[in-house]
């Protein structure tokens, strides 16, 4: 670039005598002209700015995110249209940016553009040449914009690659809603992609997975801190998608749990009670609160009253539904002066019976057998009564009180029925007993799988729902109501597996009008319950009425698990399940709903063995490893 400078010259004239005059009076008697000097200038250009006429060979066109391949092959019409037109700048154009090392310039973006540019030179059109738009020297955000807007629509970028441009663009300054407008995306993407990209095992969960969208994969990152929450999550993904959403509300579920039980545990201890960890296995002088009484009466004691005592302690636990239980005890209650209610009871009938003139004896005493077991001769027809034995001199009783019997039991016995001419009903056998360590194990996983087993039911139903939601949809088409090979066949069992189950359900079927969201039935004829309607109407499909009798199974087995033991009694539910039970675990896994290990316990009970011990046989434990 030129430009015009005026200069001034210092100048002495050629007469002037030799040191007559200094060069200060030269210049006052000699006036310097103006001469006008041409001095080249560069003058760096404004950013971004067209540069015309290159040579697109004289482009760097290396890393890109892809490999662009034969153009010819891949882009024929974009080959034929350089041809044809050359690069039409106003229409697409290559991006550019000048190295600083050896002055090449190098694509950003264009990658496309500038193969097919090359392949015209070499064949068709050795003169063309090619306008490029040039950015500043490094990666200005303007050029993430231009290359992100190309990419965003190219065939194979994918989903990580995204969540690096948000990223990018975000390190650059630009925030959420600028990112979104700027690339014209919607602002829940780019969060979802800043989200992705900001939590390493998510990131790599992404390159692993490139067709699992941004949004998807955002929810993944949620749990990108619980390393084994992420992992269950990944593989649910890998090896079934549909089951993906459900698996994530399980694990919020889990992790909604957790925290507000901590928050729980914190009022509680704070308030100063001890936080009992299990309930099962306490040691003999801590009892919950509902099994202890003052000793004046029987009268439970009530926690608020007991807000003081120093042996307070609570068990606390937090369901599925976040509701919070806490069960109250006192440690060392004998030493704070309570007695148990089992005692008290017991004591008050024994006073009675001694009142009477009835010994009280201990069972386990040698001779001592219950009057149910005994003849009072060889061959007498029934066992005795305590009235018959009234006037034996062996007459006597024991007191025993059951954990889940409101009052105590009186059995009657007698001390020494040889030697009173009394006779056995039938010989006796010995009949093994567990010994305490299997009862102990097994108190504390019913404690464990009770509370897991209503965890799952809840998690179970948040399944069946969405199961039910996305195939009795209006919008959708018979043809589309998927429903698990040989349906009919498990359809048909059910009548003969789980009649029991369907007879107590009918004829309301209260839950299957919830799977079917078809409200309860509010009449009793027949004829009019909701599940009659949809069957008689004339639109009712066949792949819809086979639903229809799916949903009439499933809930009529769904509802017995509406009944409150079920929660709380382990034999009632997975650890003696009834054939009904067996039944329906067995079609839910056909169904495709992935069981817990609670769940999985119906039907394979050794699943349990190895976490607890006690259940192996001790031959088959001490067995060596085949």
């Amino acid at each position: 670039m030129t430009v015009n400078v005026v200069a001034e010259r210092d100048t002495i004239p050629d007469s002037a005598p030799e040191g007559s005059a200094t060069v200060e009076d030269a210049m006052s008697v000699a006036a310097p002209p103006e001469v006008e000097v041409e001095v080249e200038v560069e003058v760096e250009p404004a950013y971004p700015y067209l540069k015309r006429g290159v040579d697109p060979r004289e482009l760097r066109a290396q890393g890109n995110t892809r490999e662009v391949g034969d153009i010819r092959l891949k882009r024929p019409e974009l080959v034929a249209s350089v041809t044809e037109h050359g690069l039409n700048p106003m229409v697409s154009i290559v991006n550019v940016a000048p190295d600083p090392v050896d002055g090449a310039l190098r694509v950003l973006v264009g990658f496309h553009r500038t193969a097919a540019a090359i392949a015209v030179k070499e064949l068709e059109n050795p003169e063309l040449l090619i306008d490029v738009l040039v950015h500043a020297p490094g990666t200005t955000r303007d050029v993430l914009v231009a290359q992100g807007i190309e990419n965003i629509h190219r065939e194979g970028y994918t989903q990580a690659e995204e969540a690096g441009l948000y990223q990018q663009l975000s390190l650059s300054g630009m925030g959420e809603a600028e990112i979104a407008q700027t690339l014209t995306r919607k602002i829940e993407r780019v969060q979802a992609g800043l989200a992705v990209a900001s939590n390493p095992r998510t990131r790599a969960a992404s390159e692993a997975l490139p067709g699992t969208d941004l949004l998807t994969m955002a929810q993944l990152a949620e749990f990108d801190g619980d390393e084994q929450a992420h992992q269950t999550l990944l593989e649910v993904l890998t090896r079934d998608p549909r089951n993906f959403e459900w698996t994530l509300g399980q694990l919020r579920r889990e992790r909604a749990q957790r925290a507000t039980l901590a928050e729980e545990v914190a009022r509680f201890t704070g308030l100063g009670y001890a936080i009992v960890e299990s309930t099962s296995g306490l040691p003999e002088d801590c009892a919950s609160l509902d099994e202890l009484c003052t000793g004046e009466d029987a009268t439970a004691l009530d926690p608020t009253g007991h807000g003081d005592c120093p042996g307070r302690a609570v068990a606390v636990w937090v369901d599925r539904d976040l509701e919070v239980e806490v069960t109250h005890f006192c440690a060392e209650f004998t030493r704070h002066g309570h007695h148990t209610i089992a005692s008290v009871k017991i004591a008050q009938v024994q006073e009675r019976l001694r009142a009477d003139g009835v010994p009280v004896v201990d069972p386990d005493t040698d001779g001592v057998a219950y009057l149910d077991e005994l003849l009072a001769a060889e061959h007498a027809e029934r066992a005795l009564t305590a009235t018959e034995h009234a006037g034996c001199p062996g007459h006597a009783a024991c007191v025993e009180h059951e954990y889940d019997r409101p009052e105590p039991d009186i059995h009657y016995v007698c001390t020494d029925y040889t030697a009173h001419g009394h006779v056995l009903r039938t010989a006796r056998t010995a009949r093994p007993e567990p010994d305490s360590a299997f009862k102990a194990g097994e108190r504390k996983r019913a404690e464990e799988n009770n509370k897991r087993w209503r965890d799952a039911k809840t998690d179970r139903r948040a399944w069946l729902r969405k199961y039910f939601a996305e195939r009795t949809s209006p919008k959708l088409k018979a043809k589309d109501i998927t429903l698990p090979a040989r349906v009919h066949h498990w359809l048909g069992l059910a009548d003969v597996l789980a009649g029991d189950y369907l007879s107590d359900a009918a004829p309301l079927h209260r839950y299957a009008c919830t799977l079917l969201t078809l409200g309860e039935s509010k009449d009793h004829r027949r004829e009019l319950h909701p599940i009659t309607v949809q069957l008689r109407r004339k639109d009712t499909t066949e792949p819809r009425a086979i639903l229809i009798r799916l949903a009439l199974v499933v809930g009529a087995c769904e509802q017995h698990w509406d009944l409150g033991y079920t929660d709380k009694s382990a034999d009632a539910s997975w650890r003696r399940p009834s054939e009904d039970t067996r039944f329906y675990f067995a079609l839910l896994d056909a169904l495709g709903y992935p069981l817990s290990h609670i769940e999985q316990l119906v039907n394979n009970p050794e699943l349990d063995h190895d976490k607890w011990p006690h259940l192996v046989p001790a031959d088959i434990g001490d067995a060596p490893a085949a």
